[in-house]
């Protein structure tokens, strides 16, 4: 079985954090300079919601990952 663990950082370095911060902080300056206050708002809230469900989604699949590891390992 492949050993996946080197491909997964254990903390994000702050650049990263930050560079990933501006791209979105400038995807809604366009947005609202090409529609509106409430439009760009809009797209913020989408954004806060398609990364929760991300996250939610990902730390799921790790617990199903132990669960699977736990229950199959014993076999």
């Amino acid at each position: 079985m492949m050993d996946s663990a080197a491909a997964k950082p254990v903390h994000r370095s702050w650049i990263v954090i930050a560079a990933k911060s501006i791209v979105v902080l400038q995807a809604l300056a366009i947005v609202y300079l090409l529609t509106s206050a409430w439009v760009a708002a809009a797209v913020a809230a989408g954004f806060v919601v398609v990364v929760g469900a991300v996250k939610a989604l990902s730390r799921a699949n790790k617990q199903m990952d132990q669960i699977f590891e736990e229950e199959l390992g014993r076999s």
